[in-house]
């Protein structure tokens, strides 16, 4: 017989519990990966669009082009944001390693500030975008009921 004191107990190394993987901080390090291969396949496409402002306003025939990398800047868009959301959970989840979670997390911070970033910059540097003082808010162009 074995009695209650000779009970075959789990051994740790250092007495903690022992240490799990931390899937969730693994899924948001896989969707970072995928977002960055939309990412590029993104620019890819980009590549192939016309090169002056002029000659993309004019592609009005090509707008499969459009919806193609509308598409693909979504997808790419919400990817990071829920590998960020699952990279910052697994941070802080207890008795799970962190170097994975850190690296997701850092890496679709960079790849939100690319993508935001260019965006930025480019409505920053829009030639084509009216002066605030070109908009004509007077009253005088609203017709009043007398007029009607």
């Amino acid at each position: 017989m074995i009695s209650d004191s000779a009970e075959i107990q789990p051994q740790s190394n250092n007495g903690d519990a022992p240490m799990l993987s931390n899937t969730v901080a693994l899924i948001g390090l896989i969707l970072v990966g995928l977002a960055a291969a939309l990412c590029a396949l993104m620019f890819a496409l980009t590549n192939q669009l016309p090169d002056g402002i002029t000659e993309f306003g004019d592609s009005g025939n090509d707008s499969r082009a459009h919806l193609r990398l509308l598409i693909l800047g979504c997808s790419t868009a919400v990817l990071v944001v829920v590998a960020f959301v699952l990279c910052v959970v697994g941070m802080f989840l207890p008795n799970r390693p962190r170097a994975l979670a850190i690296v997701g997390t850092a890496l679709s911070v960079l790849i939100l500030l690319g993508v935001f970033g260019v965006l930025i910059v480019g409505v920053i540097m829009n030639p084509d975008r009216p002066a605030a003082e070109a908009v004509d808010e007077s009253p005088a162009a609203i017709p009043t009921a007398a007029e009607r």
